[in-house]
């Protein structure tokens, strides 16, 4: 008895590939002789986008976010990161490796432009920029020459006093590289 039953299960699952055969049965078919040529190769880990240097939230609204990336410039969510637009796109340095926002009034934020992350694809800047209503507009503050800014962090009771960690040209400054 239990060898019929195995049977014509059997027999069933035949006859139900007949009727509906595996989806690889009617792929087209793949030309091996197409790919004998190429070999492997390791194209990683140089990833050089999407990076994501500076984040920092309206801590009295949380929904209102603020993030820097390494070659795509600020942008700004109102919804907590459901959707997002760029505030920082008509001016010139694009790369951006901090963020600070005054807490005691969100409309101040001070961003540094270059990515201080060291890495063979960094992206530099051109200096210290402020925006005094939310990221509508920003204003170059200096350190133009510094190229790659790491950290900013604003004075808790002075939002026109900020420490600026910075490491500078990643590739040498100016000077040197009009000399090679």
């Amino acid at each position: 008895m239990k060898n019929r039953i195995v049977h014509l299960l059997s027999l069933v699952a035949m006859l139900l590939m007949l009727v509906f055969p595996a989806p690889s049965l009617l792929a087209q078919d793949l030309n091996m002789e197409l790919l004998k040529g190429i070999e492997p190769r390791n194209v990683g880990p140089a990833g050089m986008s999407g990076r994501i240097t500076a984040i920092d939230v309206v801590q009295s609204n949380t929904n209102i976010i603020y993030i820097g990336a390494a070659s795509g410039g600020v942008w700004k969510s109102e919804n907590a990161g459901v959707t997002w637009d760029p505030i920082f796109e008509n001016y010139g340095p694009m790369s951006v490796g901090a963020l600070d926002i005054y807490q005691k009034n969100p409309s101040i934020i001070w961003m540094g432009t270059g990515e201080g992350n060291p890495r063979n694809s960094q992206s530099s800047g051109a200096g210290i920029y402020r925006s005094i209503d939310a990221g509508k507009s920003w204003e170059l503050m200096g350190l133009e020459e510094i190229r790659n800014i790491h950290r900013v962090l604003i004075h808790p009771d002075d939002p026109n006093t900020v420490y600026v960690g910075a490491q500078g040209s990643a590739w040498g400054d100016s000077e040197e590289l009009r000399r090679l």
